[in-house]
């Protein structure tokens, strides 16, 4: 049986099979579950901020995306050894004033330090690993803008 919401229209998905209570996964709509056998309606109480912009709202996403390919760099440069890993770092820090976790917005600053510090099998091994990790995630629009900056494709 297909239950549209009453509020956004758009179709309810039941808690657990069987269970007879469906709910919006809609997380702008106020409405928040309709309990089948009885008919009964449940609407969220607290109204959501609509003062949050969506400039602000961005900021937030970003944050674990940055997380997250800081991470991928991390892991694959220590896998390579600790060597290379400090050797970016710190070219990161001392030309670029960044660590990789400002590389999701500055993907230039890691591609221009292995270009001119690794020859071309070190940075392919490197950006093929990084992309490894990070290929799942790539359907976020920053993490594949990430990904083909790094392989020279923007």
């Amino acid at each position: 049986m297909v239950v549209n919401c009453p509020d956004c229209k758009k179709i309810l998905v039941e808690f657990d099979q069987g269970s007879g209570n469906y709910h919006c996964s809609n997380p702008s709509c106020n409405f928040q579950y309709l309990e089948l056998m009885t008919g009964k309606q449940h609407r969220k109480e607290a109204k959501i901020e609509e003062h949050k912009t969506a400039v602000s709202i961005g900021n937030l996403d970003k944050k674990p995306k940055r997380i997250l390919v800081g991470l991928a760099i991390e892991s694959t440069l220590l896998s390579m050894g600790y060597s290379i890993f400090d050797k970016v770092t710190t070219k990161l820090r001392d030309e670029y004033g960044a660590n990789v976790f400002d590389c999701l917005e500055n993907p230039k600053y890691l591609k221009k330090i292995l270009e001119r510090n690794f020859d071309k099998k070190v940075q392919n091994v490197i950006t093929k690993s990084i992309h490894a990790i990070l290929g799942e995630f790539a359907y976020y629009e920053s993490v594949r803008e990430f990904l083909e900056e790094l392989d020279g494709k923007s």
